[in-house]
């Protein structure tokens, strides 16, 4: 699964380049919105699961830290608030400067790292998860979507490809 957005441009104004500039300005745009906590559906994401679990030690994205006990084997640790905990305690969440949202889809930042753009000609561009995190990105993204654009940053996408192009033609915008 990925986004695709066609682009219909003349190309003698418009590059490969210039896709790739937009794709990737695409991608921060929705890194930017998913560390606010908010999907590309506009609203907010689903809370994060408070059923109690285990962590393993072992394979972990994150190393545990904090939980409430050590399993009687000691390969993993014991979150009463479940994933929520988890992701609370082990990340050590600090108030003030740079403080994302609760639920932001971070734990180690594999996820975030891995959104890249795929495709880029000077029609079109498609971005998406690189293999490393496929196995798992994808359903992250059905319970909680965030690849894709709101309507509000479509507007946004679009007045500023139309900017870029004014401005090649050397037009006043």
């Amino acid at each position: 699964m990925s986004v695709k957005l066609k682009l219909n441009l003349p190309r003698s104004v418009w590059s490969a380049k210039d896709t790739k500039t937009v794709a990737l300005n695409t991608v921060a745009t929705v890194k930017r919105r998913t560390m606010k906590g908010l999907s590309s559906n506009g609203g907010k994401f689903k809370k994060y699961s408070r059923e109690p679990m285990y962590v393993s030690f072992k394979g972990a994205r994150l190393k545990p830290k904090g939980g409430t006990r050590v399993s009687r084997t000691g390969a993993s640790i014991y979150y009463a608030g479940g994933y929520q905990q988890y992701k609370h305690d082990s990340r050590k969440r600090q108030g003030g400067q740079g403080k994302t949202a609760e639920v932001d889809l971070v734990l180690s930042g594999q996820l975030m790292n891995n959104l890249v753009v795929l495709e880029a000609t000077d029609t079109r561009f498609r971005i998406g998860l690189t293999k490393h995190v496929q196995h798992y990105g994808y359903e992250v993204h059905k319970v909680r979507p965030f690849i894709g654009l709101t309507d509000d940053e479509i507007n946004i996408l679009v007045n500023a490809v139309a900017f870029d192009i004014s401005k090649k033609l050397g037009r006043k915008v």
